[in-house]
């Protein structure tokens, strides 16, 4: 199964960044923080996607991109979370990943965030079900 070929040309910004990350049993990953691409002739090809505070802040440039380094280190030493693409079971409002990556990339950061801050919210358990 190949989520990738029911689709033409896609703008990979909005396909894939920004987008909740969840494993086939409901596992909650993370965010499409960032995309590992390389270099294929002409063209680039996406190899995984990346999720985690390190990640974005390589999207966000100035004070902000700073304090999620700091952040990240905070949580975890070393680089983003890493999802390759042969994980992705299915694209649809979020992206469903194969359960055993889900449990493997689970994020420190956004554990916390859920457990610190949204549980905390009046209603907020009842968001993602």
């Amino acid at each position: 199964m190949n989520p990738w070929t029911d689709h033409g040309t896609m703008d990979l910004a909005d396909a894939l960044l920004d987008r909740q990350i969840t494993g086939e049993d409901g596992t909650v990953v993370g965010k499409v923080d960032d995309l590992e691409l390389r270099a294929d002739g002409g063209t680039f090809v996406v190899d995984a996607l990346l999720v985690g505070p390190e990640a974005l802040a390589d999207r966000i440039d100035g004070p902000i991109g700073k304090l999620l380094r700091r952040l990240g280190r905070g949580f975890r030493a070393g680089a983003p979370q890493r999802i390759p693409l042969n994980a992705i079971r299915r694209i649809e409002p979020t992206v469903v990943v194969t359960t055993a990556v889900a449990h493997a990339t689970e994020s420190p950061s956004e554990d916390w965030l859920r457990r610190r801050i949204v549980d905390r919210i009046p209603g907020a358990g009842r968001a993602s079900r």
